[in-house]
C-alpha cells in the first residue's frame, strides 16, 4: 500500500496502518539514534525519534504538497538533532572533576575551603568538653587559665590584677591544667 494512504488511515485511527508506518521508518529512527556523535544518549535519541515519528504521522497534511516520506524523515532527523544540541550544551556546561596533567584548577580544588573539617570538629568538641570541665575548677584557677592559656596574657599581668605573685599564678595554672587533664582523660 502507498505510504500516503497508510498515513491517512493511521490518522483516522487504524492501528494496523500506524504499525506499518512505524515498521517502515524503524530503520531511519535507529540509524539517526545510533550516530557516533550522539551514542552517549542513544536510548533517549531513539525515544525522541519515535515520538517525532508519531507527531509527524499525526500532523501530516496531504494538501501541503510535501511528500510524506520526506516530511516524516525531516521531523525525525531534526528531533534527534535538537536533542543532540541540548545535550551538547549541557555537556559543555559541565566541569570535569579532575584532569590528568591539567594545570587549571578542577572542580574539587575550587570547592576546597582549605580547612581540615575533621580537625575543626575535634577541636570544637574538645573545647566544649574543656569549658565544661573548667567550670569544676576553683574561681582563681579558672581566671588564671582563661587569662594565660585561652587569651595569651602574661603571668606578670595576671599576678598584678589578682594581687598575688607571679609564682602563685604559675602554680594556680599548673594545678588547674593538671586537674583539667585528669578530668578530660578520665
Amino acid at each position: 500500500m502507498e505510504l500516503e494512504k497508510l498515513v491517512e488511515k493511521a490518522q483516522a485511527g487504524d492501528a494496523a496502518a500506524f504499525a506499518e508506518v512505524c515498521r517502515r521508518f524503524e530503520g531511519l529512527v535507529k540509524k539517526l539514534a545510533y550516530q557516533p556523535h550522539i551514542r552517549a544518549v542513544a536510548e533517549e535519541a531513539r525515544a525522541e525519534g519515535w515520538l517525532a515519528l508519531v507527531r509527524a504521522v499525526k500532523t501530516y497534511d496531504p494538501a501541503s504538497g510535501v511528500p510524506v516520506a520526506g516530511y516524516i524523515e525531516s521531523r525525525v532527523k531534526y528531533a534527534v538533532w535538537n536533542l543532540f544540541k541540548r545535550e551538547r550544551r549541557r555537556w559543555q556546561g559541565e566541569q570535569p572533576l579532575a584532569a590528568e596533567g591539567d594545570d587549571a584548577p578542577n572542580l574539587l580544588e575550587r570547592l576546597d575551603s582549605g580547612c581540615d573539617v575533621a580537625a575543626a570538629v575535634e577541636t570544637k568538641l574538645l573545647a566544649a568538653a574543656a569549658l565544661r570541665e573548667l567550670a569544676c575548677l576553683s574561681e582563681r584557677q579558672q581566671q588564671v587559665i582563661l587569662a594565660t592559656v585561652v587569651a595569651p596574657g602574661r603571668l606578670a599581668d595576671v599576678a598584678t590584677r589578682l594581687g598575688v605573685s607571679v609564682q602563685a599564678v604559675h602554680s594556680l595554672r599548673r594545678r588547674g591544667l593538671a586537674q583539667l587533664r585528669a578530668r578530660l582523660e578520665g
